[in-house]
């Protein structure tokens, strides 16, 4: 009831967005929120396309792209989904590029008293949809400390919601990405930067879905990967050059 209910109000948005012309229907990984609105909204601007944006968690969206929620664009925090997605026939592999990276990191309210992930009763993060998740757990298997501190953990849909928790006190620490960081840094402290060696590479993909607007897709994705390294830099993300 609850995935038709969703499919319904897509499909609603697309009939509403028709008296615009052209739409573009964009599901996307929260944690990229604000840097593909910014790039969205200038694409709408310059070309007359209505952008539909769609954003939760990486595998609930490609989930959903595959049982057959209307979608033009995938835009994933990890590659796993991505290949998931091209496995299942729902993306089109061809056009799947890197854009973005970050760093994970380990966050605390301002006023937290944690310092380190075993000084903490309850650590936020991202369950088994949200690849934040998956990054912090190989962080703290890599860190020999999972055993430790796994039944601490408190799982969150999103990194979004994981960086909330925190933000109100909910968790002792969260482990975010940096962008995600830099966005709340007033809001919360930075305890530290994981080494990059310590986790798969956190990079952002984008990659055109089966069925959907192809030549529009494309025009986008080349909006994307032709925006400027300041622009990423705005967000906390870092640019992958030439989309490889």
């Amino acid at each position: 009831m609850v995935l038709r209910l969703y499919f319904t109000t897509l499909i609603l948005l697309f009939i509403s967005a028709s008296v615009y012309g052209k739409e573009l229907l964009i599901s996307a990984a929260l944690g990229t929120k604000e840097l593909v609105k910014t790039v969205g909204e200038e694409f709408q601007k310059e070309t007359g396309e209505k952008v539909i944006f769609n954003f939760s968690s990486s595998g609930k969206l490609i989930n959903q792209i595959v049982a057959g929620a209307p979608s033009d664009i995938y835009i994933s925090a990890s590659k796993f989904w991505v290949d998931y997605g091209v496995k299942k026939g729902a993306l089109n592999g061809k056009t799947v590029k890197p854009f973005a990276e970050t760093s994970l990191v380990l966050i605390a309210p301002r006023d937290g008293k944690a310092k380190r992930v075993t000084d903490a009763k309850r650590i936020a993060v991202g369950d088994r949809l949200a690849p934040v998740g998956k990054y912090a757990v190989e962080t703290l298997k890599n860190l020999g400390i999972y055993e430790k501190v796994k039944d601490r953990l408190i799982y969150a849909p999103t990194v979004r919601q994981i960086t909330v928790w925190v933000m109100t006190g909910n968790a002792d620490l969260g482990i975010v990405y940096y962008s995600d960081y830099f966005k709340f840094r007033d809001r919360v402290k930075l305890i530290k930067i994981f080494p990059d060696r310590l986790h798969t590479p956190i990079r952002f993909y984008v990659g055109c879905v089966k069925g959907g607007n192809l030549k529009e897709c494309r025009e986008f994705e080349k909006a994307l990967l032709q925006t400027g390294s300041s622009t990423f830099n705005k967000f906390g993300f870092r640019k992958v050059e030439n989309g490889s």
